[in-house]
């Protein structure tokens, strides 16, 4: 179900609210809660340079194993 709240702002906001977002949280909608089109926001390279350049504690390799499906946890 789309919320129709959220889908109503402009990508970039939208972009800009969900960078804020701790790994777990991402992961959990990217996978798990949301919409194809907001998944496919978030698994964008634009939102990945931009969750990145947010999260300076996290690697561009842990990013990707996280957005491949390879962390086990994530699926328990």
């Amino acid at each position: 179900m789309e919320n129709p709240n959220f889908d109503t702002l402009p990508e970039h906001l939208q972009m800009e609210i969900l960078s804020r977002l701790p790994m777990i949280s991402l992961v959990t909608c990217a996978w798990l809660c949301v919409s194809k089109k907001l998944a496919s926001l978030i698994r964008s390279q634009e939102f990945k340079a931009l969750y990145l350049s947010r999260w300076t504690d996290l690697d561009e390799d842990t990013f990707d194993l996280v957005y491949q499906k390879k962390i086990c946890w994530l699926h328990d």
